[in-house]
């Protein structure tokens, strides 16, 4: 069964997907953008290489972000492809927030 997480942020999506692209980049994923909002990447979490799926939705002044594994590495249990979610939704936040507090400084 796919792991799926969703995360309401307060940004506007451009902000999201931008969190998505750098918190890839500090990962070293490796990814390309599907469909229309869709990226996929393969990311190295806790040594285990994956596949994922990231979309952002707009929600007013707010979006969601989503995030699925879509091919977990073989080793991971499904409490495993949790938490790696769990981390890179973490750190997607945090990135969002980051920005936003040096937007609010300037």
């Amino acid at each position: 069964m796919a792991v799926v997480i969703k995360q309401t942020v307060n940004c506007p999506r451009r902000m999201a997907v931008y969190a998505i692209f750098d918190t890839l980049d500090k990962l070293n994923g490796i990814y390309d953008q599907e469909l229309v909002g869709d990226i996929k990447a393969q990311i190295n979490v806790f040594d285990n290489l994956s596949e994922f799926a990231f979309a952002v939705t707009e929600q007013g002044d707010a979006s969601i972000i989503h995030i699925s594994i879509l091919y977990p590495a073989p080793e991971l249990t499904e409490e495993g492809q949790r938490r790696t979610i769990v981390f890179l939704r973490d750190s997607i936040i945090q990135h969002i927030e980051n920005e936003l507090n040096t937007t609010a400084r300037e």
